[in-house]
C-alpha cells in the first residue's frame, strides 16, 4: 500500500537541508550512493530519502528494507520514519535480524523447528578447544570471525588467507580443525550462530526458487546505513535480496570505516563505480558540527592514507586552534589532563560537554581517577552509549515542521502497538518515561511558538531542560571506536603517540590504514575545541609522537602551580571585562544554537543584530520584537533563550 499524503508534505521533508542533502533525498536515481562526510547529516539524509520516496510514490513502504548493524540503530531509524508520517509495513532491522525473520517463515511453511541462536560464538570455539589447550582463545576467535564474515568454509581458509596475504593468528592447520568441529558441534546441538543466519540465508536463496521468488517480492527497495560497515558475507546476503535489481541506496563514509576486524571492506564505498555499474554518487561535503581547525586535523590525520582525501570543509565561523600537550609520562600526562579540564570550566558548560577518548579501555581509568582527584565527576562509558532521552531528541529533531511535532508529542502520550515491530524496544520502562520526558519538552517549545525539529535542537540546547532526569553530569571517558557516532563540544584525545596511534598490533597495510580512519573519527568527535595528548615515556620507555598529528601545534599545558597558568587565567578574566559580556553571552547561545540545528550560526542571527539586542537590553519578547532584524516570528520561536543568555551575560 502505497502512502499518500498532501504534497506540502514532501516540501517539509526538504525544507532546512542544504543544496546537496536536498539533491541525495530527492534523487530520482534508484541506484545511489551517499558519502556522507563526518558531521553531514547522514542520518536525516537518508531517512528523508526513505521518506521522500515514500510520499511521492516512487517506493512502496510495505517493499522498503532499511538495514544498518545494530538493535539501537534500527530502532532509531524505525522510530525516526514513524515519525516522518511512514508507518506503513517498514523493515528496518540489522541484517541478521531482517534474514532470522524470512528464515522463520520459511521454517514455519516447511513445519520445522526453530534452532536456537548462539549469539556468542566465543563460547563454543572455548568449548572445543578446552581448557588446557595452550593457545589463546582470542586468536581463534579472532580468525574464525574474519572467515565468516566472508563465507569462507573450513576447506577454503588456508587457500583464503593465502590469497589476500593474511597472517593466521593460530597455526593455519588447528584454525581449520577448530572451525569443523565448531560447526559440528553446532549441528550435535540444533543450534546456529548469527553469521549462520546470512550464510543460510544465502544458501536458501541459491536453492529454493520459491522462498528466493518471495523474498524479492517482499523487498523491493533497499537502503543500507553505515554501508562502510558491509562485509563480504552482507554484501553476498545484499545482492541475492536485490538480484540484479538497481534499486538500493547506500549511505556511508568510507573514511570512517574503523571495524576491519570485524569484516568490513570499505572498498564498499571507494570502488562504487566498479562495484555497481551506474551509481549515482553524492558526497555531502559540508560538516556541521566541527570547526574548520578540527575539520583541518582530521584532515592532516587522512593525509597518512596516501589517497586522495575528501573535500571536506567546516560550516562554521573559525575556532581555537587545535593544540598538542607533551607530558613527561603517562601520570604526568593524566594530571595535565585533568588540569586542562579545569581550566575549560565556565558557567554554561557542563561537565558532560567534555570527552577523554584514548585507544585502548586499559588508558581510561587512570584518566578517570585524575578528574576525581580534583573533584571532576567522570565515567568510563562502554561501546555504545544508550541514552533514551537523547534517541527521543534527535527522533524530533529531525521532523520538518511544528505540526509533525505537535503530532509525535500526541502519539507519544498514546498507546501504540505495532504487530510488526517484535524487535522494538519501545515498551522499555526507560524508553517510555524518557519520551514522554521529552514530549513535555516539547509541549513547552510549542508554547513559546514552536518551529521545525532543528529549531527544537537549538531550543534543547540552549534551555538544558534535561538536565539531570537521565544523564550524569560528568566528562565522558571512552575509546576511540565507542566515540563513533557522538560528538562533545570539547574533547581531548589522550596517548597520540606510536603504539596507541597507530596501535601496535597493526602489522598489514589494511590494518595501518584503519588506524588512520580511526584517529580521523575520534578527532572529528570534537565541535568546538580539541587538544591531543602524548606522553614522552609510557611505563618507563620511551614513546614518540604519532605521526597522524605532524604539523599541529605543540603548546604548553595548564598547570595550577604555575604562575604562567594564573596570569593566563587573569589575562582571560581581563578580556571579558574589556569586551561587553551580554555581547559574549549572546555570541555562545548563538554558537550552540546554530551547531545544534546545523547552520550557520550568522544564518541564525548576524553579529550586527547580536550588537544592537545587547545595546538595547530587552526585558520581554515584545521588547525584543521590536528590535531591527529580530522581528515577532524570531522572538516567538528562540526569545526567551535570548533573554536567558542576556541574563546570563549580565550575571
Amino acid at each position: 500500500m502505497k502512502v499518500v499524503l498532501d504534497p506540502s508534505t514532501t516540501d517539509d521533508l526538504l525544507r532546512g537541508l542544504d543544496p546537496t542533502q536536498r539533491a541525495a533525498v530527492a534523487s530520482d536515481a534508484p541506484l545511489l550512493a551517499i558519502i556522507a562526510g563526518a558531521g553531514s547529516g547522514k542520518t536525516r539524509v537518508l531517512t528523508h530519502r526513505v521518506a521522500h520516496r515514500c510520499l511521492t510514490g516512487t517506493a512502496d513502504a510495505s517493499h522498503v528494507a532499511v538495514l544498518t548493524f545494530t538493535r539501537q540503530a534500527a530502532n532509531e531509524l524505525r522510530r525516526r520514519l514513524r515519525s516522518l508520517g511512514i508507518r506503513d509495513g517498514i523493515i528496518a532491522g540489522t541484517f541478521h535480524s531482517v534474514a532470522l525473520s524470512l528464515l522463520r517463515q520459511r521454517w514455519d511453511e516447511q513445519r520445522r523447528s526453530h534452532p536456537v541462536i548462539v549469539a556468542d560464538r566465543r563460547r563454543l570455539i572455548g568449548e572445543v578447544l578446552g581448557p588446557k589447550h595452550s593457545a589463546s582463545t582470542a586468536d581463534y576467535v579472532s580468525d574464525i570471525d574474519w572467515a565468516r564474515a566472508r563465507n569462507i568454509t573450513p576447506q577454503r581458509y588456508a587457500s583464503a588467507i593465502a590469497e589476500v596475504g593474511r597472517s593466521s593468528s593460530a597455526p593455519v592447520s588447528e584454525v581449520v580443525k577448530v572451525m569443523a568441529a565448531v560447526q559440528a558441534l553446532k549441528t550435535k546441538r540444533g543450534v546456529i550462530d548469527l553469521d549462520d543466519l546470512l550464510s543460510l540465508t544465502i544458501e536458501a536463496m541459491q536453492t529454493d526458487a520459491n522462498f528466493a521468488n518471495i523474498v524479492r517480492w517482499k523487498i523491493r527497495h533497499l537502503f543500507v546505513d553505515e554501508a562502510q560497515d558491509l562485509n563480504p558475507l552482507q554484501i553476498a546476503v545484499l545482492d541475492e535480496w536485490r538480484s540484479g535489481r538497481d534499486d538500493l541506496t547506500l549511505v556511508g563514509d568510507p573514511s570512517q570505516s574503523i571495524y576491519g576486524f570485524n569484516g568490513a571492506d570499505p572498498s564498499v564505498l571507494s570502488i562504487l563505480e566498479t562495484r555497481f555499474p551506474g551509481i549515482e554518487v553524492i558526497r555531502l561535503t559540508a560538516n556541521y558540527r566541527c570547526t574548520p581547525q578540527v575539520v583541518s586535523a582530521g584532515l592532516t590525520a587522512l593525509s597518512h592514507l596516501n589517497e586522495e582525501s575528501p573535500k571536506l570543509f567546516s560550516t562554521r565561523s573559525d575556532g581555537a586552534a587545535v593544540k598538542i600537550y607533551s607530558f613527561a609520562d603517562e601520570k604526568d600526562e593524566a594530571s595535565g589532563i585533568a588540569r586542562l579540564v579545569e581550566s575549560w570550566r565556565h558557567p554554561m558548560m557542563r561537565w558532560s560537554d567534555v570527552a577523554i577518548l584514548a585507544r585502548t579501555n586499559a588508558q581510561l581509568p587512570a584518566l578517570r581517577e585524575a578528574l576525581l582527584a580534583i573533584d571532576i565527576p567522570a565515567r568510563i562509558l562502554g561501546t555504545v552509549a544508550t541514552d533514551p532521552v537523547q534517541r527521543a531528541i534527535r527522533e524530533v529533531g529531525d521532523l520538518p515542521s511544528s505540526t509533525r511535532i505537535s503530532v509525535w508529542s500526541r502519539d507519544t502520550r498514546s498507546p501504540r502497538v505495532d504487530a510488526d515491530d517484535e524487535d522494538d524496544d519501545d515498551d522499555d520502562v526507560e524508553d517510555v518515561i524518557a519520551r514522554r520526558r521529552v514530549a513535555d519538552a516539547v509541549d513547552e517549545f510549542l508554547k513559546e511558538g514552536g518551529g521545525d525539529g532543528r529549531t527544537f535542537l537549538a531550543w534543547v540546547r540552549t534551555n538544558r531542560p534535561f538536565e539531570d532526569d537521565f544523564q550524569q553530569n560528568a566528562v565522558e571517558l571512552l575509546t576511540f571506536h565507542g566515540s563513533k557516532g557522538r560528538e562533545w563540544d570539547n574533547v581531548v584525545l589522550a596517548g597520540c603517540e606510536q603504539g596507541f596511534m597507530p596501535h601496535s598490533s597493526a602489522k598489514s597495510g589494511a590494518e595501518q590504514n584503519e588506524e588512520v580512519r580511526l584517529a580521523y573519527v575520534a578527532i572529528t568527535r570534537a565541535a568546538d575545541q580539541l587538544v591531543l595528548t602524548h606522553a614522552q615515556s609510557r611505563r618507563g620507555r620511551k614513546r614518540t609522537r604519532s605521526p597522524f598529528i605532524e604539523g599541529l601545534i605543540l603548546a604548553t599545558p595548564p598547570s595550577t602551580m604555575s604562575a604562567d597558568y594564573i596570569r593566563d587565567q587573569e589575562i582571560r578574566r581581563d578580556s571579558r571585562v574589556q569586551v561587553d559580556p551580554v555581547y559574549e553571552s549572546l555570541c555562545v547561545w548563538r554558537t550552540q544554537a546554530g551547531r545544534t540545528a546545523s547552520i550557520k550560526p550568522q544564518i541564525l542571527c548576524t553579529d550586527e543584530v547580536l550588537r544592537r539586542i545587547a545595546s538595547v537590553l530587552p526585558k520581554t519578547i515584545e521588547e525584543l520584537a521590536e528590535i531591527p532584524g529580530v522581528g515577532k516570528s524570531f522572538a516567538l520561536k528562540v526569545g526567551n533563550r535570548i533573554l536567558d543568555a542576556i541574563q546570563d551575560g549580565l550575571n
